[in-house]
């Protein structure tokens, strides 16, 4: 397809897993289209519900998100369902309403965004009808899954999401002039009995049904922003596909993606009480983990880079990082007695995507983590094994935890350093190199021929998820590899932008300028080597830990006794 980005560009969509799904929650929204492909999801995931004294169980979850439900409050219910383990949110009946709650919160999101309101108000009906034409006319062609994306399918998620809207009564409010609840109502009747059932074959058709449904809707109600229904038609149609597919107007594509300032990648989670910052955790097999000063659970941050957190809180946090002390962050833990002189810990500003240490020495371990996959994670990790190598280690543990994912590319390389032969992962698609392609390792005797353990987590997504399961799925070669830890997340697709230009026009210069938009569209969907699809269902670990300091425990153990020949790794209690 003409315009279509090379292979080398694509990437695997990753999660900002603070909860569930990504970039499609972003408030206000920033890019995610900063490059030709997305490869790092950015948006806030839905708030957090305060603190509970004990963690909710399952059941409780799932009766907290259906009564947000019953009282319309999405992002509650989205949240609550978002907390579900994975094995429960994975469920089809729980997947469905998690979905549909996820499309609601991005609606409301939507409206309430300032630049979605100038998009629509500048946006000519005409245009907005066009871009809908654009939509049914690529999308079919492009999608993962092309029977879910006809004309036909493509109207349909529209009716729906314009109702969604003409059902809100801020939406009301905002665009429609003096709203009569009854006219309103009756219109919603006559879209599900009437306009629903239109035949929609092909890009003309939804041009000329669209333009007479707005005409019939102005005939029954008056609108502010007659576009803004049309509108409502295009984002429908592609966050109806699934939940990684949305419609990004110009204003969200152009801006810049705001940095993320927090100490997670350095395995460090805070907590906020009382106006402190507390550290909650640190990531056994972390970065910080192994500071020749370490943080531990319960500490408090007294300073970041020279600034005192009074009233701390993730914006103060955030400020503390934006302004570094001398080329690094420098974080201030008052001393364990009265008069003792505070511990400085100096953390670099930014960590290579991949890092090593030998962790058992004794018995020959070595350690990897991966936090990231970019373009040049590939090299970094062949310098790690080398060096490592030079150490005569004898196992690995393979870290992925909290890995959101990253280059598509970069991971089918990391995983041929560790099988010297099989299958790495499969695409399920329509265009270019992911139409239905099989990936295999030819590395040979270049590969890592040591045991492994991979450490994963249900933040491990996407792209870590193709290393997981090759991993896992290839153990009957020349490397025994288990995998530690808790079920992954579950995001097994492929996305890349689709530029809209059906409202485009040129500028008083004579220069093109953008007005449509674009689409983050799914192009394919992974399949692991067994042959199961990772969206939706994640990599299951053959060893179940929760906690995870004891991850790391477990890890080890499993590391020694991979080491012992004619020995299979003992299964620990689930935790």
């Amino acid at each position: 397809m003409p315009g279509f980005p090379s292979f080398r560009a694509y990437a695997v969509g990753a999660v900002a897993l603070a909860w569930c799904i990504s970039s499609v929650l972003a408030e206000p929204p920033s890019s995610a289209l900063s490059s030709q492909f997305e490869s790092k999801a950015q948006p806030p995931a839905p708030k957090k519900a305060a603190v509970e004294s004990e963690k909710p169980t399952p059941a409780q979850l799932r009766e907290r998100a259906q009564k947000a439900e019953k009282a319309g409050d999405w992002e509650a219910a989205f949240s609550a369902y978002c907390q579900l383990p994975i094995a429960e949110r994975t469920a089809p009946e729980v997947r469905d309403r998690l979905n549909a709650s996820l499309r609601r919160v991005q609606q409301l999101r939507r409206h309430r965004d300032h630049g979605y309101q100038q998009f629509v108000s500048g946006l000519s009906t005409a245009d907005a009808v066009n871009l809908f034409a654009e939509l049914t006319s690529k999308v079919p062609g492009m999608f993962a899954e092309p029977a879910k994306a006809t004309p036909q399918a493509l109207w349909s998620h529209g009716i729906e999401e314009l109702s969604r809207a003409l059902a809100n009564p801020a939406f009301r409010q905002t665009y429609l002039e003096d709203p009569q609840p009854a006219r309103v109502d009756a219109f919603r009747t006559s879209l599900r009995t009437l306009w629903l059932k239109r035949i929609i074959a092909d890009s003309r058709d939804a041009r000329s049904h669209l333009k007479q449904l707005l005409a019939a809707a102005q005939d029954a109600f008056t609108l502010r922003m007659p576009s803004v229904l049309a509108i409502e038609f295009v984002c429908g149609a592609c966050c109806g596909l699934d939940e990684y597919t949305v419609f990004l107007h110009p204003m969200h594509v152009n801006d810049a993606p705001e940095p993320t300032y927090d100490l997670t990648a350095y395995g460090i989670n805070l907590r906020f009480e009382d106006g402190a910052a507390i550290v909650d955790d640190v990531l056994p097999g972390s970065w910080a983990a192994f500071h020749p000063q370490p943080l531990h659970k319960g500490d408090r941050i007294a300073r970041i880079n020279g600034r005192i957190l009074e009233m701390a809180g993730p914006e103060m946090l955030a400020d503390a990082l934006r302004v570094s002390m001398n080329g690094v962050h420098e974080i201030e833990v008052p001393g364990m007695a009265r008069g003792d002189a505070p511990l400085l810990i100096r953390l670099p500003i930014s960590l290579p995507t991949v890092w090593h240490r030998v962790v058992g020495a004794k018995d020959g371990i070595g350690h990897i983590r991966i936090s990231e996959f970019l373009p040049t994670t590939p090299r970094d990790l062949d310098l790690a094994l080398a060096a490592l190598k030079a150490q005569e280690v004898r196992a690995l543990l393979l870290d992925l935890r909290g890995n959101r994912g990253g280059s598509f590319v970069a991971a089918v390389e990391v995983a041929k350093r560790f099988l010297p032969a099989g299958l790495i992962v499969s695409t399920q698609g329509q265009i270019g190199e992911v139409a239905d392609r099989v990936f295999s390792s030819d590395f040979g005797m270049r590969a890592m021929d040591v045991p492994v353990v991979v450490l994963i987590d249900s933040d491990t997504a996407s792209a870590a998820e193709v290393v997981a399961a090759a991993l896992r799925d290839n153990t009957q070669r020349s490397i025994r590899a288990v995998l530690v830890g808790m079920p992954t997340f579950g995001k097994g697709t492929i996305q890349s932008p689709l530029k809209l230009a059906a409202a485009d026009d040129i500028d008083d210069m004579g220069k093109p300028r953008g007005k449509s938009g674009s689409v983050r569209l799914t192009i394919a969907r992974l399949i692991a080597p067994n042959g199961k699809p990772i969206n939706g269902a994640g990599i299951n670990p053959d060893f179940v830990v929760s906690e995870p300091a004891h991850q790391w425990t477990v890890a080890l153990e499993r590391a020694i006794e991979l080491l012992q020949p004619m020995r299979s790794p003992t299964e620990p209690p689930s935790q």
